[in-house]
């Protein structure tokens, strides 16, 4: 016999309850990741993609339970420039770590530098402003 709970005149199936609001295969759960790989695939569509390593390495981590509930996370865990992208940056200077000099191209003519000035990066918040679509 399942366990079971009684209040008053309403018996509760705990483990039919469990499985339909704790389970990540039950309709809570399925619901949930519906969710959540909807705003993946928007996100993936909004965010820069000079290399598209951000891009790919978005996703949609495994279920997770707290005493609050089922929950999902949406992100990058790989990628370290990720906050950066999706937060903006201040203007920062940019010293180089394995070597003396740095070298890039800029428009057609080979520069090197010791340190350069990076104006900041605007915002792109990929993640939050797409998080409507899990309503």
């Amino acid at each position: 016999m399942a366990p079971t709970a009684k209040f008053g005149k309403i018996i509760w199936n705990e483990p039919a309850l469990d499985y339909l609001l704790k389970s990540p295969v039950g309709p809570v759960g399925r619901d949930l990741s519906k969710r959540g790989n909807k705003v993946l695939a928007a996100a993936r569509i909004q965010v820069g993609v000079n290399t598209e390593n951000l891009k790919k390495s978005l996703k949609v981590t495994a279920h997770n339970r707290s005493v609050r509930g089922q929950f999902i996370k949406v992100g990058s865990t790989t990628v370290k420039y990720a906050l950066a992208h999706h937060e903006g940056t201040r203007p920062h200077i940019i010293t180089p770590k394995r070597a003396q000099v740095m070298v890039f191209e800029s428009k057609g003519s080979v520069i090197y530098a010791t340190r350069v000035k990076h104006p900041g990066t605007k915002a792109n918040r990929y993640l939050s402003d797409n998080l409507y679509l899990a309503l």
